[in-house]
């Protein structure tokens, strides 16, 4: 089973639409409260604010003694300033995008937290990430300059235009004591690289959203978080299925064009494996036909690998993508990036890779990762 923690079920019924299943589910982990360092365990997986909103909806004497529950509203508080400067911040965004011609597409927790919850605040998120177009690159770093973002020094070029040509997204922080991240995508890119939703179908598809940026349509918006959440479950994974569950209960998902946009992505086998894990959890989540022809796409052996997440599956991907997705006379460009940066990018990195044997020794320790 990949996903395994014993939070998931309960976290998965304060979704519930029945008052009285997030009842019990708030009564159950009320209780966990009382032991030693599950209120931190919590914390890990930015379920905090989603509890104290969901025990917060009902009355005192229905819910009991909650230990911790100054704690719990202290973090509900701070979680809501972060959110509140967020989105102030995405809007000045938003507004400099549209004075510049520039269109953007708010993608995970930034369009979440306005189209499935009904409080924002219960979807944290560290930084808010936005798909422009490939053209638009140029024109976008401009903007976050003159706003006083800074690029993170890792996502500098490793030599001239590498980004552009292979990369697909770069993070920036705001000015200021209290930053906000902007991470910025010309496309979207998983398990090193080997799944990829391209922008201009997605694009073709998204509708007008808060915050003056677009938003991706329910299908493409279930196919990213499928894909995230299998990236990055040892990041706050029960959050992600909590992601996971409202998509596929609150959006009107046309099952026929997912398989199809899905086949066209050839993604069929990434979300094959996380929809089946849901539908252990929510069985009435996914039609069974669609989990039938999912399972019935053949998936060869480089593939069934990077998804099994083993040691040295990233390294798998990352070879598997150079055939997959990139001409071969591109091959060279891109190595010489990845193995041999200029020197202006290890200028830029001082303390991450002060040299180029560390950097080397960065590369032998990333073969043993996994997607």
């Amino acid at each position: 089973m990949l996903f395994r923690n014993p939070l998931i079920p309960l976290a998965l019924d304060l979704n519930s639409r029945d008052p009285q299943v997030r009842l019990e589910a708030v009564h159950k982990l009320v209780r966990r409260l009382a032991d030693p360092g599950f209120l931190e365990i919590l914390r890990q997986q930015r379920l905090v604010p989603l509890l104290y909103a969901s025990l917060s909806r009902f009355p005192r004497r229905e819910v009991g003694r909650v230990p911790h529950r100054e704690e719990l509203r202290r973090d509900y508080l701070e979680q809501l300033k972060g959110c509140q400067l967020q989105e102030k911040e995405t809007g000045i965004l938003a507004r400099a995008f549209a004075e510049a011609g520039v269109e953007g597409i708010l993608l995970k927790g930034g369009d979440l937290r306005r189209r499935l919850y009904e409080d924002p605040v219960c979807r944290p998120m560290g930084d808010v990430d936005v798909l422009i177009s490939p053209a638009d690159l140029d024109m976008v770093r401009v903007i976050l300059e003159k706003k006083g973002y800074s690029r993170n020094p890792k996502d500098m070029d490793r030599i001239p235009d590498f980004n552009r040509r292979f990369a697909w997204e770069e993070l920036y922080a705001g000015p200021g004591e209290k930053k906000v991240f902007f991470d910025i995508h010309w496309e979207i890119r998983k398990m090193g690289a080997f799944y990829r939703l391209p922008y201009g179908p997605l694009r073709a598809r998204a509708t007008p959203g808060e915050e003056g940026f677009l938003i991706l349509s329910p299908e493409h918006l279930l196919m990213n978080l499928c894909l995230h959440t299998l990236e990055e479950w040892e990041q706050a994974g029960v959050m992600k299925l909590v992601d996971l569950d409202r998509a596929l209960t609150r959006l009107p998902v046309d099952w026929e064009l997912f398989l199809g946009d899905a086949a066209m992505f050839r993604v069929q086998g990434a979300m094959g494996r996380v929809l089946r894990e849901m539908a252990k959890f929510r069985p009435q989540s996914v039609p069974p036909w669609v989990l039938e022809q999912l399972s019935a796409v053949r998936l060869g052996w480089s593939e069934r690998f990077i998804l099994s997440r083993r040691v040295g599956s990233l390294l798998v991907a990352s070879l598997a993508t150079l055939g997959r997705h990139l001409p071969v006379r591109e091959w060279p460009a891109y190595l010489k990036g990845k193995l041999w940066p200029d020197p202006a990018f290890f200028q830029a990195n001082p303390t991450i890779f002060r040299t180029r044997t560390g950097f080397w020794r960065h590369l032998m320790k990333r073969t043993r990762d996994r997607t």
